[in-house]
């Protein structure tokens, strides 16, 4: 039930291979995505901090920037993505309030798995032990893609923490997958050609108004990252329309009109229908990647109105 953590919310105890965590395909490809993360992490602000959170399924990292008395955010990454794709985010929202962005435990990056996670309650345990391990009592919670099921989804399960949820393309949460964009990713990862993944890859993520160099960074670092790091998290999963009833956060849903992952206007409609209070956009011409200008303009404005409401 949304909000409480039954049984199937703890890790596994029962023994688990290596198969059922995320791992570097090797340690050359460990010293390439490692090496592409660290610049692609270059274009984040300074100062930024870092710190290691031990959780039941694993040691996770987090980035920090910023402080302020606003209630902290917390950022949470599209799958092979990194916190590297919030650099240019960061400081329009690090004036106000602390910035902490999660890498996740099961991808690459540089926190390291220990137990399976297998279920959308195992995800909202981790996420629950790395709030509570940073000492957060509230937090505003943004996921893009893969990042934005696993916001929603702690707000329908753990919502005890959570100050408002944001969402950018969360796939499968709101709306069905395209056929079309299932194709393409599978085509694109088992070419093995540098240039379909490329294409692919830029055809998806849609001009996000990033500086090339950054872009390229971060695309750099999500190639090496398909192509070197076995996941092992659940695929994207629908919320029922129960879990989208029980959030009871402040919410906003921003979606890509030019979206190639799902039919934006069949998931802004779902999100409307039964989401409490919910606020949705759906941004002209956008794609799968955030829209910089959109976000640092609509996001800190939509935080600073929550924090508000509740000092009221």
């Amino acid at each position: 039930m949304a909000g409480t953590a039954g049984t199937a919310g703890k890790a596994d105890k029962a023994p688990q291979t290596a198969a059922q965590l995320g791992s570097f395909a090797d340690e050359a490809a460990r010293a390439r995505i490692l090496g592409a993360y660290d610049k692609a992490m270059a274009f984040w602000p300074e100062p930024r901090g870092q710190q290691d959170v031990a959780t039941s399924f694993g040691t996770t990292r987090v980035h920090t920037y910023g402080g302020g008395a606003g209630t902290p955010v917390v950022l949470l990454h599209g799958q092979s993505a990194t916190p590297a794709e919030w650099a240019p985010h960061v400081a329009a929202l690090g004036g106000e309030r602390p910035v902490l962005a999660v890498d996740r435990v099961g991808e690459p990056g540089y926190s390291a798995q220990t137990a399976p996670i297998r279920t959308a309650d195992h995800i909202a345990d981790w996420l629950e032990e790395v709030l509570a391990g940073l000492g957060l009592e509230r937090a505003h919670l943004v996921g893009h893609s893969y990042g934005g099921c696993v916001a929603l989804n702690h707000a329908a399960r753990r919502p005890a923490r959570v100050a408002s949820v944001t969402a950018y393309e969360p796939p499968r949460a709101l709306a069905p997958l395209k056929a079309g964009f299932v194709l393409g990713a599978l085509v694109a990862v088992l070419s093995g050609s540098d240039k379909v993944q490329r294409r692919w890859f830029t055809g998806l993520i849609g001009d996000t108004g990033a500086g090339p160099e950054e872009a390229e960074a971060t695309m750099r670092l999500s190639l090496e990252a398909i192509r070197g790091f076995r996941i092992r998290l659940p695929q994207p999963w629908r919320m029922t329309d129960e879990e989208l009833r029980s959030v009871s956060a402040p919410a906003l849903i921003l979606l890509g009109g030019a979206g190639k992952a799902m039919d934006a206007r069949r998931a802004e409609g779902r999100a409307r229908r039964l989401i409490p209070g919910v606020r949705t956009e759906i941004v002209p011409g956008a794609g799968h990647g955030i829209p910089v200008k959109v976000l640092n303009d609509r996001l800190p404005a939509f935080l600073r109105e929550v924090d508000a409401a509740a000092a009221a």
